[in-house]
């Protein structure tokens, strides 16, 4: 009978569970192996995203269906049908996503914007949602990839603090993936913003230590980084390392263009050959990458002034001062900078209102912990004390059974009963002591003392004394009331034994009149 009762318990918790699965919404197992597969093999989650069936999905699905199509075809077919759709995914998971879906789709939606739509600054906002997502749940892959973003799309604002900053943490991200590809490329944005802070050394290590990743870069990276070391070579004087980079640099297929002319005009100017670098750096000044074409603008002012054609250089750093304010008006690059401080400066103050909540919580916690053993702690040494009286009487009694027994069988020598009568002796004192000094605290009482400086011991006292005064009205208390402390029972003597107003007491005890109140709340709370 017994088994069968269980099996039946068994039975209806299975019950119970499956009808709890079947409530819950599964995910489709396609779009869940595309997503975890989504960033490493772009086309092979493309290839499962084709296969999904979409008319038996489920609103959840339907939405992580959307943001993976929109993510695979921006990753592999680099396009994307405007940001509408990707809008609608944000909306979706800023109300009901995880952070790795929601942090994805304000990614994503930075990507189409600043790539495929030229909004760099509304592609910096979504960024900057996507990187406080990524580090608050530690995801290190979309930190590693928003970092990388935010520092190009700073590099073209001519924000150099901001690239520099998110070069770094583009680096220390890398390394912490252990992706060597990456590590790479953020050697290489690193080396390009320590140079535009004009911070050589740094720039050089930098440099220096790509090349030990070179092997790993394709021919339009590798080419960028030759162009890299060739530049530091020409900074420090040494022509031909230079010019051996820079023949690596042609003989590597696809290279970048603008920027080789210019690494060129600089070797030929340290070479006093100012015509022919002047006819080499002229092919850069309509380059789109506002960094070089700037570089090329001075170094093409600077060579005019060494011909002597001071109209000339005049001329070309009116037009670097103007290209420079027109490329920081048309990409708000002032704005964008004070937006993402702003952005980062209410962040941290979130931040540190939430630390400080959460360590105020914790400091709350610690006090009510501690307030809880000081009350137990106290109330059982108030028990230990209250509790001592009976213990010696009934140590006296005891005592004096066994003096009885021994004296009848004769089995105890004189001194085992001298001993015990001892012990009855101290017992009996003890208690006249604890009765002596409790009726001394109670004359206090009657005699309208202030009694504020009393002891817990004498407290005790006080209580055990009126305990054997008052025998009835303290078993009408203990009946009435659970577990008083003794002052609580120090008011009831004052108000139901010897009769005082609420300011005579208030006098004694050395409290104010309002504090009474709270005093028989908290008794009338006691109550049976």
């Amino acid at each position: 009978m017994q088994n069968e009762k269980s099996m039946k318990n068994i039975v209806w918790i299975l019950v119970v569970i499956a009808m709890i699965a079947g409530c819950s919404e599964a995910r489709h197992p396609l779009l869940k192996e595309a997503a975890d597969i989504v960033h490493q093999h772009p086309d092979s989650a493309l290839a499962l995203i084709s296969r999904v069936d979409t008319a038996s999905l489920s609103g959840a699905d339907k939405m992580e269906y959307r943001l993976l199509k929109i993510m695979t075809d921006y990753i592999v077919l680099h396009q994307a049908d405007g940001d509408s759709l990707i809008t609608t995914c944000v909306d979706y998971y800023d109300k009901h996503g995880d952070a790795w879906h929601r942090g994805r789709a304000y990614y994503y939606r930075g990507g189409i914007r600043r790539h495929l739509l030229d909004s760099t600054f509304d592609a910096i906002k979504d960024y900057k949602v996507a990187e406080s997502i990524a580090e608050d749940a530690d995801d290190e892959l979309l930190k590693n990839m928003v970092y990388e973003n935010l520092a190009f799309a700073n590099y073209y604002c001519i924000n150099p603090l901001l690239v520099l900053r998110y070069s770094q943490k583009f680096h220390e991200s890398s390394m912490e993936l252990n992706d060597s590809l990456m590590t790479l490329r953020s050697l290489h944005m690193c080396a390009a913003a320590y140079a535009t802070m004009q911070q050589r050394d740094s720039a050089y290590l930098c440099i220096l230590k790509s090349l030990d990743y070179i092997d790993l870069a394709d021919s339009i990276l590798r080419t960028d980084i030759y162009y890299n070391v060739a530049a530091m070579y020409l900074e420090n004087g040494d022509d031909d390392n230079a010019r051996k980079y820079l023949d690596l640099c042609s003989n590597n297929g696809a290279k970048n263009v603008y920027k080789g002319h210019l690494e060129e005009a600089r070797l030929l100017k340290a070479q006093g050959r100012y015509e022919e670098a002047i006819e080499e750096v002229r092919k850069c000044t309509n380059e789109k990458d506002p960094i070089v074409r700037i570089n090329s603008m001075e170094l093409l002012a600077e060579l005019y002034e060494l011909t002597g054609d001071k109209s000339e250089s005049l001329e070309m750093r009116k037009q670097l001062k103007a290209y420079d304010d027109s490329v920081m008006t048309a990409n708000h690059s002032l704005q964008i900078a004070d937006w993402q401080q702003k952005f980062d400066e209410k962040r941290w103050e979130k931040r540190s209102q939430q630390r400080m909540m959460k360590m105020g919580a914790v400091v709350v916690i610690i006090i009510v912990l501690l307030l809880t053993i000081g009350i137990w702690w106290h109330r059982r040494r108030m028990n230990k004390l209250g509790f001592q009286l009976d213990e010696n009487a009934r140590r006296i009694t005891e005592n004096q059974a066994e003096i009885e027994r021994l004296q009848q069988s004769g089995e105890a020598s004189e001194q085992t009963i001298a001993d015990l009568k001892k012990q009855i002796e101290d017992s009996r004192q003890h208690i006249a002591n604890k009765l002596l000094t409790g009726t001394r605290q109670f004359v206090k009482l009657q005699r309208k003392e202030p009694v504020a400086d009393m002891t817990a011991e004498e407290r005790q006292c006080l209580i055990d004394y009126f305990a054997q005064l008052r025998p009835k009205r303290w078993q009408e208390w203990e009946h009435t009331y659970n577990l008083l402390t003794p002052a609580q029972y120090v008011f009831l003597i004052l108000q139901d034994d010897l009769n005082y107003d609420d300011n005579t007491i208030a006098q004694i005890l050395d409290v104010k009149p309002a504090s009474l109140r709270t005093i028989k709340s908290r008794i009338k709370g006691r109550e049976r």
